[in-house]
């Protein structure tokens, strides 16, 4: 077997690795900086479990409760570090509390984003936070598998990623509980290693922490803060290259182009993520340090949301409404044609002239989102 999807479709979510067992699949990394599988052809005896087991070629029917909220955490000690209303640490407490596992992103020792499994409440904030751009997972499900029967386990990531965990596991299991994140498409882990080495160039220190989401200069005027050992830098997302460039959609994945997971397809078992132009709806529910949104999925969801409802603040809520301020819950990313020439200019260009070249303020997607941003204010 030489491939399992088209690479077009490919989303890395490494359910094909973790299910393989002749442990024939890699995870290697191409000229745009994204992981693909890769079949060693001396080991595959051409079972077809890794076809088998492909949310890109096995997509289900779901049927989603979609009970929709407006809220953030009562108490700002959740809030704090978290990227909107802090609903994601309560409900990981919860796990936690009860000896559970909780998994998602966090940066390693040498700025990779990884997948990662915690015990303690004081890893958690390690897993809080928006990080914009694809994480690798290695062989988490497969931890998943070897620990959900004894543990109740948390999962956060992006709607691709729990499909492939779902798809992995092939069936449902009481312990497990996931949380897949509003995603407007992953960004090259390339471009921001390229980003990081310009910064420590610049301040000729190394990177000790990158924060996508400061909220000191406001949860909805949030910055990029970049912390080394003697200095800090901080800059405005709307000024920021690397958030230029990930908005421009000039830099993601080929799949988010064209993704599988949006609405009516989703597997996990709550969506959470900002909810832009709050004030516009619901003017009483304007909180400085973030507002999320919150959409349950399924009625084990709905479960845990009334577990934890007496810690928020909130009040229901339409899909619609949610919607107008986050548009690619339903839409891919798109600008695929300007992602070939940019992948193209990638190692010959600084992050300033990529970000001058596909992100100049006169373009036609350029005005489009700024009239989108405007609208939100509004």
């Amino acid at each position: 077997m030489e491939m399992i999807c088209n690479k077009k479709e490919c989303t890395g979510c490494t359910a094909c690795l973790n299910a393989c067992p002749r442990k024939a699949i890699s995870m290697i990394e191409d000229k745009c900086g994204f992981l693909h599988p890769t079949i060693d052809q001396t080991k595959c005896v051409n079972c077809g479990i890794c076809h088998s087991i492909c949310p890109v070629l096995n997509k289900k029917e779901n049927i989603s409760v979609n009970k929709c909220y407006v809220g953030y955490a009562k108490e700002n000690k959740y809030k704090e570090n978290s990227s909107s209303g802090g609903i994601f640490p309560i409900i990981a407490e919860k796990i936690l509390d009860s000896n559970g596992i909780v998994i998602g992103a966090t940066f390693d020792e040498n700025n990779k984003l990884i997948h990662q499994a915690i015990t303690k409440k004081d890893e958690l904030i390690k897993l809080k936070g928006s990080k914009y751009l694809q994480s690798s997972l290695n062989n988490i499900f497969q931890f998943i598998k070897e620990n959900i029967e004894e543990k109740r386990i948390l999962f956060v990531g992006t709607p691709c990623q729990v499909a492939g965990l779902k798809s992995f596991l092939r069936k449902e299991y009481d312990n497990l509980i996931t949380i897949d994140l509003f995603c407007h498409g992953v960004p090259s882990p390339k471009l921001f290693s390229k980003y990081v080495k310009e910064l420590e160039q610049k301040y000729n220190e190394r990177l000790i922490n990158y924060n996508f989401r400061d909220k000191s200069t406001g949860w909805d005027t949030y910055s990029n803060k970049a912390t080394f050992k003697d200095t800090e830098f901080k800059e405005l997302q709307s000024n920021n290259d690397y958030m230029k460039l990930f908005l421009h959609d000039v830099a993601l994945r080929e799949s988010c182009y064209n993704c599988n997971f949006k609405l009516g397809n989703k597997y996990s078992d709550i969506t959470l993520g900002d909810f832009w132009g709050v004030s516009n709806f619901y003017p009483n529910m304007y909180d400085k340090e973030g507002v999320s949104a919150i959409i349950v999925n399924t009625n084990k969801g709905l479960k845990i949301f009334n577990s934890i409802s007496n810690e928020l603040t909130y009040q229901n809520c339409k899909l619609e409404e949610i919607l107008s301020g986050n548009p690619s819950l339903k839409k891919s990313s798109t600008n695929i044609n300007q992602r070939i020439k940019f992948f193209k200019d990638i190692d010959k260009m600084s992050i300033g002239k990529l970000s001058k070249k596909y992100t100049t303020n006169g373009s036609i997607i350029c005005r489009i989102i700024r009239k989108i941003k405007r609208k939100i204010i509004r």
